[in-house]
């Protein structure tokens, strides 16, 4: 049966009508400002030693000429590297984090902005603090995983832009100039993605490429029979993907948001757009930005090493990270049935779907309640993606709205980014589309449900909803940012190149940091070198001592056996008079001392100990 006619079932404002696109702007300042005044005072907060340490020593690196890839290993690609370094080189530490909290206060503006093109300001405000409140999240012990400068943060802001351009070009009363613009824009957007985080930009390329086909007519033979390819090899791509993984509970939080994609990419009958046109433009944007470094790392590298260590193709990321997805708490279950529930309801008896909403939300509370605050939250941002997603592709009146569908279809693609390693950062730097699908899907059943009330139920259910949202932003952003802001701080002797702070009462807990960066110090002079294991690269970084090897952390299987053969060659050749020694700080790492049991002989065998700090041993060569 084919779609009904598009473009008709959800009201945008793509910059002319109520909301302007000034209006919208403007109002979207503000929201960065507020932001600002949630993510600041944290800028300079405490300290990742693992990711944040790591990534710091290869910006570093990159800064003084030396290339990824072929100098050190990373995941992340050189446009990353060139913009970083040259934060570092302005302003160090304070450059990249005050960098990172302005991109966050941006982003949190655009999604605002977004969804304030077809929804009012209650909603989008509720998007907005929900977002700044329960995807920043901060730990007063340790710090705010916000301030690591992940490329992905970066990629999610453009992914945010690559899909309106997609929705843009989906839009049937877009003119032919106008959709190749958009396309440009599309290919362009997914292109910077690639060039910071390879995987989100193929994910990006994918998902608009997928949500592009539904815009094709399946009256042509050539269009549908791409669209056919794009729509089988999704769910097809996935399955590979996965593994056995699909076994467990990432079938129905990722893979099922896929299919039901797939599906709701079918060419229709009013398709205006054309396949060999639509992908030729999203190429040859793509191509140009990949085209600027791409080329140098092939000629530096050969192409088997670039589809291995650049693409990662072999596999040995997903085998050295894998995580199961969880499966939801009790909370979420109860609160996914509710919403499941009004959804229904919303159909048939508008009157009954806010009750629906209310007892489920009062259930999540009271189930939450037992399983803790945090536990509960970060089940329910991890399934509320999917579940929202897999509502709003199964909705008729959805699909058959381009831009909508453009923002169901592309998110759940981009979602992917999930496997293998489903945890709340992951879904934070994921966030800025799906945040947009999923008001998105609210909007629509909200529309439902107002069309049958009551004059009085419309004026008094949005504003108790708002005071719900209010009350659970306040309640996760209040424990931290009050004691930030009203107890007492005090600095981190962490060396000049890290100026930060933590509250006066955590500040014995850095005692044993503080303590290996002095001895690091005291041990060795600013020409010397260190080499940390497993996890600890950031401890060189704080200490200003250079760490000149391929490999900075060892994950069981990244390096694998040929890669620690090469760790214990390069060790051998730049001889370190220090090396530090350390307990895994992350799960991921926990292996690292039985899997890389040669490597660890050699650090055992070759040095002596002079210090032992909090589990950690520092040890000079015997020579």
């Amino acid at each position: 049966m084919p779609p009904p006619p598009a473009d008709r079932a959800v009201p945008w404002a793509s910059g002319e009508g109520d909301p302007s696109l000034g209006r919208r702007i403007v109002e979207g300042l503000l929201v960065a400002l507020v932001a600002l005044a949630c993510l600041w005072p944290f800028r300079l907060y405490g300290f990742d030693l693992v990711d944040e340490g790591t990534l710091l020593v290869q910006i570093e690196r990159a800064a003084a000429g030396e290339r990824p890839y072929v100098d050190f290993e990373t995941g992340y690609t050189p446009i990353y590297f060139l913009l970083e370094s040259a934060l570092l080189n302005v302003g160090g530490v304070v450059a990249v984090r005050t960098a990172g909290v302005l991109l966050h206060a941006a982003t949190v503006a655009f999604v605002w902005i977004t969804v304030r093109g077809f929804g009012g300001v209650l909603l989008a405000a509720a998007v907005a603090a929900l977002y700044t409140a329960f995807l920043f999240p901060v730990s007063l012990r340790n710090g705010a995983p916000f301030n690591i400068p992940y490329p992905a943060w970066i990629a999610a802001a453009l992914a945010l832009r690559v899909v309106c351009d997609t929705a843009g070009a989906a839009f049937r009363g877009s003119d032919p100039k106008r959709r190749r613009q958009y396309l440009w824009g599309v290919g362009l957007g997914a292109g910077f993605i690639f060039s910071v985080k390879p995987n989100a930009g193929l994910l990006a390329v994918a998902g608009a490429a997928l949500a592009l086909a539904a815009t094709w007519s399946r009256e042509s033979t050539i269009d549908g029979a791409v669209a056919s390819v794009l729509r089988f090899a999704a769910p097809l791509a996935c399955v590979v993907l996965f593994g056995s993984a699909l076994l467990g509970a990432y079938a129905p939080a990722l893979f099922l948001p896929v299919v039901l994609a797939a599906w709701a990419s079918r060419p229709s009958e009013l398709g205006t757009g054309r396949a060999v046109e639509s992908s030729l433009v999203l190429a040859g944007g793509f191509l140009v930005v990949l085209l600027l470094w791409v080329v140098p790392l092939l000629r530096a590298l050969g192409p088997s090493e670039v589809a291995r260590n650049v693409l990662l193709l072999d596999g040995g990321v997903i085998a050295a990270y894998l995580q199961p997805f969880p499966w939801p708490s009790a909370s979420t279950v109860l609160l996914a049935l509710g919403l499941v529930a009004g959804a229904l309801a919303a159909h048939r008896r508008p009157d009954l779907a806010p009750w629906a909403v209310v007892a489920s939300l009062v259930g999540g509370v009271l189930a939450g309640a037992f399983e803790g605050a945090r536990l509960a939250a970060e089940s329910a941002l991890l399934w509320l993606g999917p579940l929202a997603l897999s509502i709003g592709l199964a909705d008729r009146e959805l699909r058959a709205d381009a831009r909508a569908r453009s923002f169901l279809v592309f998110s759940a693609i981009w979602s992917l980014q999930l496997f293998p390693r489903p945890d709340l950062i992951h879904v934070a730097m994921g966030a800025p589309p799906v945040a947009v699908a999923v008001a998105l899907v609210w909007q629509r059943y909200a529309a439902l449900w107002r069309a049958a009330a009551s004059p009085r139920a419309r004026q008094l259910v949005p504003l108790a909803a708002t005071a719900v949202v209010a009350a659970l932003a306040l309640g996760r952003v209040a424990p931290t940012l009050g004691p930030r802001l009203l107890e007492p701080a005090t600095a981190l002797a962490l060396g000049p190149r890290a100026p930060l702070v933590v509250l006066a009462r955590h500040a014995d807990e850095w005692r044993p940091i503080e303590e290996l960066v002095a001895a690091i110090r005291e041990r060795t002079d600013p020409t010397e070198t260190v080499f940390a294991f497993p996890d600890v690269a950031g401890l060189g970084f704080l200490a200003e001592r250079s760490q000149p090897y391929f490999h900075l952390y060892f994950v069981p299987g990244r390096p694998d056996r040929t890669g620690e053969e090469r760790a214990l060659a390069r060790l051998r050749e730049v001889e370190p008079p220090l090396v530090v020694r350390c307990p895994p700080h992350v799960e991921a790492f926990a292996d690292a001392p039985s899997y890389f049991a040669r490597l660890g002989e050699e650090l055992r065998s070759g040095w002596r100990t002079v210090a032992e700090i909090d589990g950690c041993v520092v040890a000079e060569r015997r020579d």
